[in-house]
């Protein structure tokens, strides 16, 4: 007989699985990542000309450093968030008032005013496969990140006060903001994640979804 679980117990088990299978989805193969292990020609001309703006005049890499471009290195867990005036999730009226300490960011869990409006920085892998970007999603495209940091003008008029020191008009040409596009685009992505899908689970249930209209759609009865 199996053991019983309360729901909660049951809760956590299935959060840490899932968890401990995300955490072995890494993208390892973007053609940045190949061009660090030696190979010269995985990067084309335009897209090292947007890893320059990256790591130049762009100032990307103040705040995404790291592994995963996701925070500067050596970062403590307080340096990991950023205030940059990004608009909140009822920007466009769908989803509805967001309470104050949500719209606070950091700042509404810590309870420290000086981490107002901040908000932990993303990492870069694969950013491009999301569609929808900003901690509120009032972006709909790298390019237009891009271009709102490089113009540097706050969407949130009350984070003015919190901004980040960096977060200062860039001075990009268009043709820096297209390359810088091109290398977070594509250099930074992997186009394979789809090989960490197992073929197979223990349960021998379907691997997508166990509903019976995704178990029927997705032809694994």
């Amino acid at each position: 007989a199996f053991p019983e679980y309360s729901r909660d117990e049951l809760h956590k088990s299935s959060t840490r699985a899932i968890a401990a299978f995300e955490r072995t989805v890494l993208a390892n193969q973007s053609p940045f990542q190949l061009w660090l292990r030696g190979n010269t020609d995985a990067m084309s001309e335009r897209e090292i000309a947007g890893a320059e703006v990256f790591f130049g005049d762009g100032g990307c890499v103040a705040c995404h450093q790291g592994a995963a471009f996701s925070s500067p290195v050596g970062a403590t867990a307080d340096q990991v968030f950023f205030s940059v005036g990004f608009a909140d999730l009822d920007f466009n009226e769908i989803i509805g008032g967001v309470p104050d300490a949500v719209r606070l960011g950091r700042g509404g869990f810590t309870q420290v005013e000086e981490d107002n409006y901040k908000f932990k920085v993303p990492q870069l892998y694969n950013l491009v496969d999301i569609g929808v970007f900003g901690h509120g999603g009032s972006f709909g495209s790298v390019r237009e990140v891009i271009e709102y940091k490089n113009n540097a003008v706050p969407q949130n008029d009350a984070s003015t006060d919190f901004l980040d020191p960096r977060f200062q008009p860039l001075g990009l040409t268009s043709q820096q903001v297209d390359d810088l596009v091109e290398f977070l685009e594509v250099s930074l992505r992997d186009p394979d994640l789809m090989r960490y899908e197992p073929t197979s689970v223990p349960s021998g249930l379907c691997v997508i979804n166990n509903d019976s209209t995704s178990r029927s759609d997705l032809g694994c009865d």
